[in-house]
Formats: structure tokens, C-alpha cells, sequence
């Protein structure tokens, strides 16, 4: 039986990649995201028996909620859960409430549902693990995006604590904090290509803490950026 990642976030970006780093390692994948265009495209390409898809805006939590259980009551297990979904809004003082909930909501209870609802299935797994992705604005204070950043150390938090009550009942969490990834939320950042971190970045982090001794844990990996040097005057 195929190990088996239920992943957010799984239409574009880094969930997206993370899909295909999963399925190429013999996943078994559920898949959720908003656009069903977009993760009925990934299963038409691939082995049809091992992809589920599930289009759904986990920020709505009443609607999502059932529709996940329904997903889950067809798996025996669930070996890896990947929060990769979020979004981002600008703004710090004068972002608007609405769009400061909606951080909330998508950042912060969606993925608190997601665990919520996947332990029982992570705790028939041999080796079940969590990873959140959160962002180095979960870690250090950026003065233009504190509504962003307010969701994302919500989200740190969260998933460090997480991680002291369910290690005990062998689950482990890993909350990853990168830099700029260069996915389409990065537009607009001013940061060339190659000042970014590339998703595969992301692929590369979550099979170095996979593939440490079951004695080790990881609770939260930062991921900074190289500075370009400066050019001397």
C-alpha cells in the first residue's frame, strides 16, 4: 500500500510542486485547492488510482469541513499532511478588517481544521508528519505587511505547539518558514529570479527532515535568502 499526502494549496505555486515531488517519490495524493481546472489537469496527466482531488475554499470551514471527512472516510491513513495553502495581502495599519480576517481565516483556521481532522488518520500511520508552511514574516517583523506577517506568526505558533502535543502521540510537525519563493505570490516583490528561492528549494527541505533518524525532529526551518554582493564603487 502507497504512503499517502493529503496536500493544500495543490492548484499552483508550492503546493503545486510539492504535488509533483510526492507523486514522483509513489505517493498516493489527495489534493485540495480552490481552482478544480487546475488539479483536474495534474490527474489527467498521472495514474488516476492514486490521485484524489478535491476543489474547495478551505477558508469556508462549514462547507469545507464535510467535504473533507467525506475525503478522508475513503483512505485508510494519511502518512503526510502539507499545509501549503495561503494567500497574501499587503498592508499593516490600514489593511482593511475584512481582508484581515480573510488572512486569518485562510492562514491560520484553515490549516487548524486540517489538523484537526487529519490526526486520527496521521496516528495510523507508522511515521505521520505535519508540515505548515509559514514564511520568514512568521519569524521576523516587516513593517508593510504586518497583516500578512500577524497570520503567519499565528501560524509558527501554532504549529510549534502543535507539535510538542502531538510528538507525544508520535506525529511530527515541521513549520517551514522560507523567504521570497519565486511563485506567482511573489509577483511584485522587485526580486529578480535568481534572488528567489526556487520551489524546488521547498522539495529539497522537506526530504532533508524526512530523511533524519526517527530520534530526530525538526519544529521549524527557516529558509533565508543570499544577499547579492555588493558591487564595489
Amino acid at each position: 500500500m502507497n504512503n499517502v499526502a493529503l496536500i493544500t494549496g495543490a492548484s499552483r505555486g508550492i503546493g503545486h510542486h510539492l504535488a509533483r515531488h510526492f507523486y514522483d517519490l509513489g505517493y498516493t495524493l489527495i489534493l485540495i485547492a480552490r481552482h478544480a481546472p487546475a488539479l483536474e489537469a495534474f490527474a489527467a496527466t498521472r495514474d488516476p488510482a492514486r490521485i484524489t482531488t478535491l476543489a474547495v475554499d478551505l477558508s469556508n470551514t462549514a462547507t469545507a469541513e464535510p467535504l473533507l471527512r467525506q475525503v478522508l472516510s475513503d483512505h485508510a491513513r494519511i502518512d503526510v499532511l502539507v499545509n501549503a495553502a495561503g494567500i497574501f495581502r499587503p498592508g499593516s495599519t490600514q489593511t482593511p478588517v475584512d481582508d484581515f480576517s480573510t488572512l486569518l481565516a485562510t492562514n491560520v483556521t484553515a490549516i487548524h481544521l486540517l489538523c484537526q481532522l487529519c490526526t486520527p488518520w496521521l496516528l495510523k500511520s507508522a511515521q505521520g508528519r505535519i508540515f505548515n508552511l509559514a514564511s520568514i514574516s512568521g519569524v521576523q517583523p516587516f513593517g508593510s505587511i504586518a497583516s500578512y506577517a500577524a497570520s503567519k506568526h499565528a501560524l509558527v505558533g501554532y504549529s510549534r505547539s502543535i507539535a510538542r502535543e502531538l510528538g507525544a502521540q508520535g506525529i511530527k510537525v515541521t513549520t517551514l518558514c522560507p523567504d521570497v519563493v519565486n511563485t506567482d505570490m511573489a509577483e511584485g516583490s522587485g526580486l529578480a529570479a535568481d534572488e528567489m528561492l526556487s520551489t524546488e528549494d521547498i522539495c529539497r527541505a522537506v526530504d532533508f527532515v524526512m530523511s533524519l533518524s526517527p530520534a530526530a525532529i525538526v519544529e521549524q526551518l527557516t529558509i533565508g535568502r543570499q544577499p547579492r554582493p555588493r558591487q564595489p564603487r
